[in-house]
């Protein structure tokens, strides 16, 4: 049995082992060289970055907000407010070209919802954050550079290290759904899961392994799957920007080639991108044999998306069996379930096996009134184990605890079949059409190979009249390449040859209309909300 660790012990351990993070973008004076921290280094960091907090007057349980892109930052900054024994908080950055005023107004709602006392992010955001306007409650707002500084000044100070029960970090949600809320997690909870996705029955890890990762650390896939994952197993990581991977996918690729990694996480989304925008010539030199585990999940998987990834990158050594698809959400730390290694997928028409649940947790499908469904009845997916999280986060507390008998409810549909895990879709993404329960993504999927539409920038959803009155709504993106009226008619006739309904608005949006979350999940309420304000059509 894996020994349970905090987060500062699993860093400590990690530092004795000589490997380290390598931080590709950070300032070298050369893009794939990128800079090298061992773990030593790290723990290092992050003693000064606990001193310079507690030297801030931060104490045990305060709130550190993070809101940083810098992956080196991000992390010296979680581990030195852990060691401190504050709460690490992450936020989601502002983007290179996203509008600052509004940002820190966003942000200013969440640090309030959280009970923040400190918030460490870039320094054009700490310049205009209006700290006694906004959030008046919080302690201080320093750029990362000024918290290093004060490290110096401060020196490492002392520690007060948290238990195994203790909050580890509250970790926000994509808000794909709604608002983004605090999710409380222990430091059990977190190694528990880290321990079962590293074990026998997940990835296996052993001292041949290493990742590579674009993922946002602000996201769960990203901070435990691809960060804190490696650093419990003491194994390398590199790490490239997340804007490098959307600019240019085949960076990724090259970095997994380049380092020999093993392991290496994404959405859906990413391996479709990678398919339509890499190029033969970006394939020089690239070998993908090494890459034993390409994890999917954080969004619905598609199967034709990973066969005709599959295809196109096994004449560089990629193999089919490397996939391993999963389901997992932040309320269960990051995993939930996954399939078993070296297997090819395994399908149900366009859904794919998520597999089975991790050693030592549950997981059941219940009806709207708690009742246990049989195998291949739809109904909420429900989860019980030592990964469930604490409960939401507001204000300072836990003041959402989870719920008494010990199983938390998704908000996600899917059945078992054989035993395994296939995910339908959100129960308040539901659409009900002529007294039909149709799942978005079937709809989405059914038109995203129509010419003249941007794959992946299709949402469905379901509203009402005012007359109360059920309509179907397709929101769809341009390629330009047909003209608007033709590609709405050719959206209904696919709709009506596939599933038999009537879409009673198409509406063909200008690019950058249907928003996605930083996971790449379509954010469909927020896109129906829109819509219903007449904002969108």
């Amino acid at each position: 049995m894996l020994t349970l660790r905090t987060l500062p012990q699993a860093l400590r351990d990690a530092a004795g082992r000589g490997h380290g993070c390598l931080f590709i973008g950070a300032a070298s004076g050369d893009q794939h060289a990128g800079v090298h921290r061992t773990y030593a280094d790290l723990h290092a960091a992050a003693l000064g970055v606990s001193g310079a907090l507690r030297h801030m007057g931060l104490r045990r349980g305060d709130v550190v907000a993070l809101a940083l892109d810098d992956a080196e930052a991000f992390l010296t900054v979680l581990y030195g407010a852990s060691m401190a024994g504050a709460l690490p908080a992450s936020l989601h950055p502002p983007g290179a070209t996203r509008d600052l005023e509004s940002y820190c107004d966003v942000t200013a709602g969440v640090l309030k919802a959280s009970g923040a006392r400190a918030l460490v992010t870039s320094g054009r955001v700490a310049e205009r954050f209006d700290r006694p306007r906004t959030c008046p409650e919080l302690k201080a707002v320093v750029s990362y550079e000024e918290l290093v500084g004060q490290a110096g000044q401060a020196g490492q100070g002392d520690c007060d290290e948290p238990g195994l029960d203790d909050l580890a970090f509250v970790q926000f949600t994509s808000g794909a759904t709604s608002e983004p809320k605090g999710v409380a997690l222990t430091h059990r909870n977190l190694c528990e899961n880290i321990n079962a996705i590293n074990g026998p029955h997940g990835l296996a890890t052993t001292d041949a392994d290493s990742a590579v990762s674009w993922l946002p650390l602000h996201h769960d896939m990203g901070l435990v799957g691809m960060a804190l994952g490696p650093l419990y197993a003491a194994r390398p990581a590199v790490f490239l920007p997340t804007h490098t991977f959307v600019r240019r996918p085949a960076e990724w690729l090259r970095a997994i080639s380049r380092h020999g990694a093993t392991v290496s996480f994404a959405p859906n989304f990413a391996y479709d991108l990678c398919v339509r925008r890499i190029r033969e010539s970006d394939l020089e030199g690239v070998d993908l044999s090494s890459w034993r585990v390409a994890g999917c999940g954080a969004e619905p998987i598609h199967a034709p998306t990973l066969s005709a990834f599959a295809d196109r990158f096994r004449a560089v050594g990629f193999r089919d069996t490397s996939f391993l698809p999963g389901y997992g959400l932040a309320e269960h730390v990051v995993a939930a379930t996954f399939t078993p290694r070296g297997r090819p997928l395994r399908t149900d028409g366009a859904l794919v096996s998520c597999g089975v649940p991790l050693p030592g947790h549950c997981l059941r499908i219940a009806d709207d009134e708690g009742t246990d469904l049989p195998e291949r009845e739809v109904g909420e997916i429900c989860l019980s184990g030592p990964s469930v999280m604490k409960g939401y986060f507001e204000r300072g507390a836990v003041a959402r605890p989870r719920p008494d008998d010990g199983w938390l409810r998704t908000g996600d549909l899917g059945y078992l079949a054989d035993g395994e895990l296939y995910v339908c879709g959100r129960v308040k993404d539901l659409i009900i059409a002529n007294g039909r329960k149709i799942y978005p993504q079937d709809l989405e999927w059914g038109v995203d190979e129509l010419s003249g539409i941007r794959r992946g920038r299709t949402v469905a959803f379901g509203t009402a009249d005012a007359n109360g009155r059920d309509r179907l709504v397709m929101i769809v993106e341009p390629t330009g390449t047909v003209e608007a009226g033709q590609l709405a008619a050719g959206v209904r006739r696919r709709v009506a040859d596939l599933y038999g309904l009537f879409v009673d608005d198409v509406v063909v949006a200008p690019g950058g209309t249907v928003g996605r979350t930083s996971s790449g999940k379509v954010q469909r309420a927020l896109t129906r909300a829109r819509y219903e304000r007449g904002e969108i059509g």
